[in-house]
């Protein structure tokens, strides 16, 4: 009895205290936190704010690729070497592999600016790779100017000499690896909006700048050479090939949304420089140069719209020719030691490439 007793004692003043609190007023501690005058809101939001409307006019994106073509390095003179021969030597890289990458774009108004990364991640094999060394002769072309202004005229084809004739080839395995990055800005007109979703369409003005540093190494090289008897054998390893390059492009574009679908294509042209090392294992020969020239590049493209989400593919067509010159470094035989102190080599790079890109961007 005297147990229930103290049990119900105990429950009451639990339930008493219980009540006290309940009623018990907030302390102005509590009401002042729940309290803002306005104007004083905290520095913190206003930054969140501002970032809130930044991200409503901008998008990620993820995208992956395959890339074809060729890059080609050439050199030769009609002119006789420092063996008596006119020669010249072409290596042919091939540019197919895949890649990914990763964009981000923002927007106001009219205008628009895109941040673009494209990698290969890691070393890739990329087909088969070519040094050729040939005779020059009477019947021998050299077109070296494939983007001439003066006569209005565009050779689309990375090749410069023609008419030549082979007295050593070499044929091997290529890896390489690729990464380059991409600031191009635009200005929307007519109808034309910056954000896919918003139904217009018009033409844009599109320039800005990409850099792209790719590495090859041509390996497991089988060689033949013109002597007497023909010589054909495996000489492993036989070149590394470095270059940096640097783009201006400049041009203008058209873009169609409904809201649904969208539709673009654009033209642009460019100047670019480049700077190279191309290294001769077998001779343990540098050739290290700059060229500089113009070039082409074309995109078409379409892409499906989601309130949240663009899926996109892209057809890129990309050219770049032009010339300059090299020196040589190093060398085994007494030739390549004294090519050395001889001054500099007029040289070609050609690259005529492509890509096909798929893209999922996001809203944010």
């Amino acid at each position: 009895m005297k147990i229930q007793i103290r049990i119900i004692i105990l429950l009451f003043c639990l339930f008493a205290t219980a009540n006290i609190l309940a009623q018990e007023p907030e302390s102005p501690k509590e009401i002042r936190s729940e309290t803002s005058l306005p104007g004083t809101a905290a520095p913190q939001s206003k930054i969140q704010a501002l970032l809130s409307e930044l991200l409503t006019r901008s998008s990620i994106t993820g995208l992956i690729g395959e890339n074809g073509g060729q890059h080609i390095f050439e050199s030769g003179t009609k002119f006789p070497n420092l063996s008596g021969l006119k020669a010249g030597s072409r290596i042919t890289y091939n540019r197919e592999f895949q890649y990914g990458g990763i964009g981000l774009k923002h927007w106001w108004e009219t205008w628009e600016i895109n941040l673009e990364y494209r990698t290969t991640f890691k070393n890739q094999r990329t087909g088969e790779g070519r040094d050729e060394d040939f005779f020059l002769g009477s019947i021998s072309r050299e077109k070296g100017t494939k983007i001439d202004f003066a006569n209005a005229s565009f050779s689309d084809t990375p090749y410069t000499f023609t008419g030549t004739q082979n007295f050593a080839d070499g044929r091997g395995k290529l890896k390489m690896k690729d990464d380059r990055i991409g600031l191009l800005g635009r200005k929307y007109f007519g109808g034309a909006n910056p954000d896919p979703r918003k139904p217009g369409s018009g033409f844009y003005l599109t320039g800005g700048a990409y850099y792209t540093f790719y590495k090859y190494y041509l390996y497991d090289v089988t060689q033949w050479i013109a002597t007497a008897p023909v010589t054909y054998r495996p000489i492993g390893i036989g070149l590394s090939y470095s270059i940096s390059t640097w783009e201006v492009p400049l041009g203008f574009g058209y873009r169609y949304s409904n809201g649904t679908w969208m539709l673009e294509a654009s033209l642009l042209g460019n100047v670019w420089y480049s700077h190279f090392r191309d290294y001769h294992y077998q001779r343990n020969l540098n050739f290290i140069g700059d060229s500089s020239g113009f070039g082409i590049e074309t995109n078409l493209g379409a892409g499906y719209i989601l309130p949240s989400w663009l899926f996109f593919l892209k057809l890129t067509e990309h050219r770049l020719y032009g010339e300059g010159s090299f020196q040589t470094q190093g060398g085994l035989s007494r030739e390549d030691i004294i090519s050395n102190y001889s001054g500099r080599y007029r040289n070609y790079l050609s690259t005529k490439q492509y890509s096909v890109e798929f893209q999922v961007s996001h809203f944010l």
